[in-house]
């Protein structure tokens, strides 16, 4: 431990002389460079000597701290003194490289490496100066990478890797962050693409000497998800500064990423599960920079629709253009990583969901001053539409080219099958908006349903009951959907029945078609929850289309007084509607369903008794008795005829 601390201690000292002998022009700079040279060959000579040899330790640390101070030699003769090309500095660093290879090779000491490692990447911050060549910088750096990248793999210590992408990761965002005080804001990405391409390429020549592991894999990610990070840690330009409005960052980024797991695709073991990872995460970190984009250019800069509005159209067909080619990208993972696995065509799935609201809002909904959208609004269809082609193309795939079987409820045509049928749900709700979202959420978990009988994944019927729920609480919920349009004068035949009538049969369809095997909760209670949400969406319906029988004005009025045909029209309908779901229950052997019908029928006998006898007048009362106990008579003997226990002999 003293060996190494006295080590790293002395090529400290070395570094701050050099800089102070600097500041106070001390001694010039080329003796400057050649005393430092010479410091630094005499450490790593006096480490070699064969009677210090046999002090293991010692000796390492003296060749490790000759080695660094080498590094920060070079690195000060070219960027900081200018007294050596930036080739001649990039020749000698290889050198430099090469002798430290054979030392490392020869002590077995990861030490040595850890020193190097560490002090490499301190050189360019130590010597940050305001005339810092990033040229310089940045070639320093990739050499570092390169001689740190060798050592690991010849001395099988693949951590170096993952720690040697750490380190170029913070330097380019620090540089990105404008802390060396040459960041060129036009290029800043270039320098981000270079480091992820030289690891790439390090990646891709591990996997073919079968070197490859889950530590250069994920050395690799970092370096191809930092262009990512970077492009969110900046703040964007407006729609109007850059030709490409810095999107093409993310798709270029990504291509990268999955070109790197596709490298990967025939491993299996640790490297496939951190290949999972990589690009769950890379998706994950591009949605948070597309929105983070989007805000920062649309809705902290207004000024953007400054410019004609024809401009602003073709800029925002190209912004839903650069949106489209990232879905694209996600959605061709599955072929380029591993079509045998489910988790690339989940990635492509989520991908498509995720990208859609961007796409729409881009190319239908974005108004300019003129107020004029960018795509009429009769074809706006068009855009789920489109959006269902690549799931589409993904079934096609498997069943023809693969030969995958329906009835084999594989989890790929599961996954491919609802997303397809997600964006032939957004159709209406896209083209006509409001109660249409609803709608579509029903009639998605109908065509789950139906999904599920051709193939049997049972992962489609608990998506079914997420979206129905989602629609039965979006309408039944939400007191703001009877405000979606204005009360109409046509009684019954109105939007409120086909709204809440066709959500209610989507309900009931559900849970007729739900099938089997019902062996876990949400499989066994599935079928009677979307029985009751049907009747009670039913039942909704049922009051608010009395109610606006008998509202006056624009408005849509609940009361229960003052009008005494509204007050018997409820208790005889409630009565109607409780022995329909009497019916139901029997019919379909489902206790709760009659429990509810017997809950409401004494709702409407309690109103009967407590309210009705009291407000309703003489006429009204007369017809609403006779009708609730006609009703509560045939119900009495359904039960005794159909349900009651049979009698013992």
């Amino acid at each position: 431990m003293f060996a190494w601390i006295g080590g790293l201690a002395f090529f400290l000292g070395v570094v701050f002389f050099v800089k102070y002998a600097f500041e106070n022009n001390l001694i010039s700079p080329p003796i400057r460079i050649a005393a430092s040279a010479v410091v630094g060959v005499a450490l790593i000579a006096v480490g070699l000597l064969p009677s210090l040899r046999k002090y293991r330790i010692p000796s390492q640390s003296l060749i490790a701290t000759g080695v660094l101070v080498l590094y920060a030699d070079i690195y000060a003769a070219h960027s900081s003194y200018g007294l050596i090309s930036l080739t001649v500095a990039s020749a000698v660093m290889w050198v430099v490289t090469g002798v430290a290879l054979a030392l490392g090779e020869r002590t077995d000491a990861p030490g040595i490496l850890w020193l190097g490692l560490i002090g490499g990447f301190i050189t360019p911050l130590l010597f940050r100066t305001a005339y810092q060549s990033s040229v310089g910088l940045f070639g320093y750096i990739g050499v570092v990478c390169c001689g740190i990248a060798a050592v690991a793999v010849i001395k099988r210590w693949p951590y170096f890797l993952l720690a040697g992408a750490v380190c170029t990761v913070v330097i380019e965002l620090m540089w990105s962050a404008d802390y060396f005080m040459v960041t060129d804001s036009d290029n800043w990405r270039n320098v981000f693409f270079v480091f992820q391409a030289l690891f790439l390429v390090i990646a891709f020549w591990l996997v073919q000497t079968r070197r490859a592991s889950s530590w250069s894999l994920t050395a690799a990610a970092l370096a191809g998800i930092a262009p990512i990070v970077a492009f969110i840690g900046r703040s964007p330009g407006s729609l109007l500064d850059s030709w490409d409005f810095g999107l093409f960052t993310l798709a270029f980024a990504v291509v990268g990423v999955l070109a790197l797991v596709a490298v990967h695709r025939k491993d299996a073991g640790a490297i496939a599960t951190t290949a999972v990872i990589v690009v769950g995460v890379a998706l994950a970190v591009t949605l948070l920079g597309e929105w983070k984009w989007w805000n920062s250019v649309f809705h902290e800069r207004p000024d953007i629709i400054n410019d004609s509005p024809l401009s602003i159209d073709g800029r925002m067909a190209m912004v839903g253009a650069w949106f489209i080619i990232i879905y694209l990208v996600f959605a061709a993972t599955p072929f380029v990583c591993d079509e045998k696995k489910t988790w690339p065509w989940v990635i492509a799935a989520v991908a498509g969901l995720a990208q859609f609201p961007l796409v729409h809002h881009c190319l239908t909904d974005f108004l300019h001053l003129s107020g004029t959208p960018v795509i009429a609004r009769p074809f706006r269809w068009l855009v789920p539409l489109g959006f269902a082609a690549p799931p589409a193309i993904g079934i096609f795939y498997l069943v023809r080219r693969r030969g995958v079987s329906l009835s084999s409820g594989d989890s790929r045509l599961a996954t491919e099958g609802g997303a397809l049928l997600t964006f032939v749900s957004l159709i209406f709700p896209v083209q006509f908006h409001r109660e249409w979202i609803t709608l579509g959420w029903a009639l998605e978990g109908v065509g789950l349903m139906l999904l599920y009988r051709w193939l049997p994944n049972r992962r489609l019927r608990a998506v079914a009951l997420i979206v129905f729920f989602a629609a039965f609480v979006r309408l039944a919920l939400n007191p703001a959907v009877l405000n979606y349009h204005p009360r109409s004068h046509t009684p019954i035949l109105n939007w409120y029945l086909y709204v809440y009538g066709i959500v209610a049969l989507c309900l009931f369809a559900g849970g007729y078609w739900f099938g089997s095997p019902r062996e876990r909760v949400y499989e066994k209670q599935g079928p009677t929850v979307l029985y009751g949400l049907s009747g009670f969406v039913l039942f909704l319906l049922l009051n608010i289309e009395i109610a606006d029988y008998f509202s006056i004005g624009p408005t849509l009025t609940f009361s229960f007084a003052g009008n005494f045909a509204r007050d018997m029209t409820y208790t005889i309908s409630w009565s109607l509607f409780a022995f329909g779901m009497l019916l139901m229950g029997m019919i379909k052997q489902i206790r709760l369903l009659r429990f509810g019908a017997v809950a409401l029928l004494c709702l409407a006998l309690v109103k009967l008794f407590f309210h009705d006898l009291d407000s309703l007048s003489q006429l009204y009362r007369i017809a609403a008795f006779l009708s609730v106990a006609i009703i509560a008579i045939v119900a009495s003997f359904t039960y005794q005829r159909f349900l009651s226990a049979p009698a013992k002999e």
